[in-house]
């Protein structure tokens, strides 16, 4: 039987947000590839797909320096252009497709909502207003607030966000891009979907009560058209 999350009595619903809420994941890693090219190297997809979701892996240009003997430039100097440039493709996405849609069938129906990242706060806080999240999305739970080495696959940030939300995490569900998250969200004792994307799809979900490609999907297999919201 296929899951079906509306069937299924549910206090909140955590969002992940790269690449779930927002395509962050494909801005930064072509803004890495670019930084690969420039030192005559090639980034390694399996490697890179291999650290989304998480914290806890050796940053990607620490490895990259020790591989080239150095960049020639400070480190601060190629991270301001690494982050330029994946800054510049990010803050020119909107939502992904269905994402309003389902926020507000959840918000009509009394179901809580919030965010779990693995990424710092001041990340969140850059994006969050500008797309209208941050005054509607009660509890946001980063990095900050469980430590780099806490983050997904350990489960500490969606049973964070549950605790601040008063909700118990068996009636939580979760909705996730990369196997790290489905991972925590199953080991905090919580309904789980995956929407992989071009970076993320070649992970193992099998842990997730249901897979679709999109959260437009998603909303189209339950309903039969996808609703329309006003913004």
């Amino acid at each position: 039987m296929i899951f079906n999350p509306f069937e299924v009595e549910v206090d909140l619903v955590i969002w992940d947000f790269d690449g779930t809420i927002l395509q962050t994941e494909w801005p930064a890693y072509v803004s890495a590839s670019r930084e690969f090219e420039r030192v005559g190297e090639t980034i390694d997809l399996d490697v890179w797909q291999a650290t989304l979701g998480s914290a806890q892996a050796e940053p990607w240009w620490e490895a990259l320096k020790q591989k080239v003997g150095g960049f020639g430039e400070t480190d601060d100097e190629f991270l301001a252009r690494y982050r330029a440039y994946k800054n510049e493709l990010t803050d020119a996405n909107d939502v992904l497709p269905g994402v309003r849609e389902l926020m507000v069938i959840y918000d009509k129906r009394g179901v809580k909502r919030a965010i779990a990242s693995s990424s710092p706060r001041y990340w969140l806080d850059r994006h969050l207003p500008r797309l209208g999240l941050a005054e509607t999305t009660p509890v946001v739970v980063s990095r900050d607030d469980v430590g780099a080495d806490r983050t997904k696959p350990h489960p500490d940030l969606f049973l964070l966000a549950a605790e601040r939300s008063g909700v118990d995490p068996t009636r939580c569900l979760v909705i996730e891009d990369t196997n790290h998250g489905i991972v925590a969200a199953k080991t905090a004792g919580m309904h789980a979907i995956a929407v992989p994307h071009e970076l993320t799809k070649m992970q193992d979900f099998s842990l997730a009560d249901r897979v679709v490609s999109s959260i437009e999907e998603l909303i189209t297999d339950t309903f039969g058209v996808r609703p329309q919201i006003h913004r």
